[in-house]
């Protein structure tokens, strides 16, 4: 990238000679200026031309640094949603460039639906083996240690929408593989709108689901609300104690997605228990916390 000598007059004026490069699809120095000016007002208005220029010299990671701070900003235009779009095809994620049109209306979501597609059958066609090979590992966790099925799990974005669906539907219902990956995999069906029955494999039974009627984690409502009562009831006694409480239970209560509330109907009856299973008492969730605690210490296991 073009090296950079601050102006006076602070952002503006990079902004500004930012904006003129842009134009001339000078792109060096564009990213120049406006990183400059980004530096001093992280605002989306500095980061849109920032994420452009940055796309324009082929660094996506680094535009989709810039861009998702402001991500919900950058869902607004199409032309926005673009950007974004092509930052996630150059990384070669398609599992993230799916996952950002899932709310989109089916007109809306055509022409980038379009653009997926050709990219997904591009990178097929240079990247089959890989693509192959990642699949056929990724369909077995059960049989890699946490650490393998972490780093398995890492590379999942290069898989088209169909590879993804071969990939993940046999983990959902196998109890060897850990409730953190089952949870994380369906999650990713629900992203790319998978419509198509799954079984999957909860705390207490196996469920037939259709992923693309599930809320998404991030949009799941109980499990922060529940975090919301047992910060609460934990008040200001002992900060240290009650944040790695919470943290804790952000985890447990996660591995529940997507039955939170059929698992927990009366949250206020949960924290109680919670905390008291945390004083050593004897509560009618136990077996549940004890199927918790075991799923926790499965994330921190190397065999």
């Amino acid at each position: 990238m073009a090296k950079m000598v601050s102006l006076p007059d602070n952002e503006k004026r990079h902004f500004d000679i930012g904006e003129q490069a842009l134009q001339k699809g000078n792109y060096a120095s564009a990213a120049a200026h406006f990183e400059k000016a980004y530096e001093a007002d992280q605002s989306y208005a500095i980061a849109q031309p920032l994420a452009a220029s940055l796309n324009g010299l082929k660094q996506f990671h680094e535009s989709l640094n810039v861009m998702l701070p402001h991500y919900q900003a950058f869902m607004q235009t199409d032309a926005d949603v673009q950007l974004m779009l092509d930052a996630w095809l150059g990384t070669l994620n398609f599992v993230m460039a799916r996952g950002m049109l899932r709310h989109f209306d089916a007109v809306r979501r055509a022409t980038f639906d379009r653009q997926i597609d050709a990219a997904e059958a591009l990178a097929l066609s240079s990247h089959g083996e890989q693509i192959a090979s990642l699949v056929r590992k990724i369909s077995h966790l059960g049989g890699f240690s946490r650490q393998e099925q972490q780093d398995l799990f890492s590379q999942i974005g290069i898989l088209p929408k169909a590879a993804l669906v071969e990939a993940a539907v046999p983990n959902l219902a196998d109890q060897t593989v850990p409730v953190a990956m089952r949870v994380s995999l369906l999650d990713l069906l629900t992203s790319i709108s998978y419509n198509q029955p799954v079984r999957y494999q909860a705390y207490d039974r196996i469920e037939t689901l259709v992923p693309n009627e599930l809320p998404g984690m991030a949009e799941e409502k109980s499990g922060p609300a529940i975090l919301t009562q047992l910060q609460a009831a934990l008040g200001d006694d002992d900060q240290e104690l009650g944040t790695a409480l919470v943290q804790m239970a952000r985890v447990q209560i996660a591995f529940l997605y997507p039955d939170i509330d059929r698992l927990i109907p009366d949250p206020a009856a949960f924290v109680q228990a919670y905390l008291d299973h945390h004083q050593g008492k004897s509560t009618v969730f136990d077996q549940l916390f004890a199927w918790q605690t075991a799923e926790t210490a499965k994330l921190s296991e190397q065999a």
